[in-house]
């Protein structure tokens, strides 16, 4: 009778090719993490820095533009609801609505670290806040009134930094409408 003998486990040629591929594995892992680690000391991105900057741009850009020119008239409301247009860091808009209506758009700068977009539309008040915004940004922010040739008042928006260079500096114009 003849008996069968059989292999129990792995040879240690085939254990040590098989440690050979997991360390070359490892150690491409290994480089790539320490090349990303390399690019994020290089070029850092300060993913905690607040984008509300952009934001509130955007928000103000599109209600400028979409301000509100009565025939022989101004877009800009001079006082609403307590607010005047006296101060350096408010400004106070009619604004044309995609539906056709108009509402009065408020917007507040007065708060450090925070910008205020306040929306009356047939007495329903809406409020929106960016928060987060860096503290000095109420005093380095200003918005200033541009007139142009044969058109309404632009508004430009200036903004310096900690350096006391020019970091914004936008001249908005409202659309014509018919």
């Amino acid at each position: 009778m003849v008996s069968q003998q059989r292999q129990r486990g792995f040879s240690l040629l085939e254990v040590t090719i098989a440690m050979t591929v997991f360390g070359v594995f490892l150690v491409v892992f290994f480089m790539l993490t320490a090349e990303m680690r390399d690019w994020e000391k290089r070029l850092p991105v300060n993913l905690m820095r607040n984008p509300q900057i952009a934001g509130v741009l955007g928000r103000m850009r599109r209600d400028v533009q979409d301000a509100w020119i009565p025939f022989g008239k101004t877009p800009y409301v001079n006082e609403h609801d307590g607010f005047s247009m006296s101060s350096p860091n408010t400004i106070i808009l009619n604004v044309m609505q995609s539906t056709g209506g108009n509402q009065i758009i408020v917007w507040d700068f007065n708060t450090p670290g925070v910008a205020r977009r306040i929306a009356y539309n047939v007495g329903f008040k809406n409020e929106w806040r960016a928060a987060g915004l860096p503290e000095d940004f109420a005093k380095n922010f200003t918005i200033g009134a541009v007139e142009l040739n044969d058109r309404p008042y632009g508004v430009r928006i200036t903004m310096k930094d900690d350096h006391g260079r020019v970091a914004i500096d936008q001249i908005l114009q409202p659309r014509t409408h018919n």
